[in-house]
């Protein structure tokens, strides 16, 4: 994953040298929204790094290329010296490991399983997004505590709030045996809003 993260950064340099001095505008809007992606993975949304390539492309002009290629050189650099935070980046990649696992038990007919290990993986994306938001839970806690504590600090919507209930009551299904509760094609649903969420809220 390094790897492949250090050459991504490596072609988006080189995209804005070999565009010569001035540039084509669409050139430099698909390199500067790569970046912006890349920075934020790699180095997190409130390094320095994401923070001045933002407040750069939001009054984009195609002159300010050089500009562009510093912050993203300096990201490369940091990226690549171990400066920067890449938790949220590998976490991302590892909840994606299990939603796929998920998925793969669906496929194989196992429905409960499926369904108990995509609720994890909701389970533990609240937990980082209370992390992320500042709110403080007890270390043994469950979806519906971790979701009343997220909606009451406006982190997202009742309406979102109502979908994890639903996905929670799921998850208590397979966990307690009761497979007759248990459809296939919501499990299909469950995994996908949980990818969906994850990607929203702490991607």
């Amino acid at each position: 994953m390094r790897e492949k993260i250090l050459q991504k950064y490596s072609r988006l340099i080189q995209d804005i040298d070999d565009s010569s001095e001035r540039p084509g505008t669409s050139t430099i809007v698909r390199v500067v929204t790569e970046a912006k992606n890349l920075i934020r993975k790699s180095c997190g949304e409130s390094s320095d790094h994401y923070l001045a390539i933002k407040r750069l492309s939001e009054n984009f002009h195609r002159n300010d290329s050089s500009q562009y290629k510093g912050i993203i050189e300096a990201a490369y650099n940091d990226y690549k010296d171990g400066f920067t935070n890449i938790d949220s980046f590998i976490r991302a990649e590892i909840f994606e490991d299990f939603l796929s696992m998920s998925e793969y038990l669906l496929e194989q007919g196992y429905n409960a399983p499926a369904a108990s290990l995509a609720g994890g993986v909701l389970e533990d994306s609240l937990r980082k997004l209370c992390d992320k938001h500042g709110i403080l839970y007890p270390e043994k806690t469950k979806i519906n505590s971790l979701n009343i504590d997220l909606a009451k600090a406006g982190v997202y919507t009742a309406l979102v709030s109502k979908e994890i209930i639903a996905k929670a009551d799921i998850r208590n299904s397979a966990d307690h045996g009761k497979f007759e509760e248990l459809k296939k094609e919501d499990v299909e649903e469950m995994v996908r809003w949980v990818r969906r969420f994850i990607i929203e809220y702490l991607g």
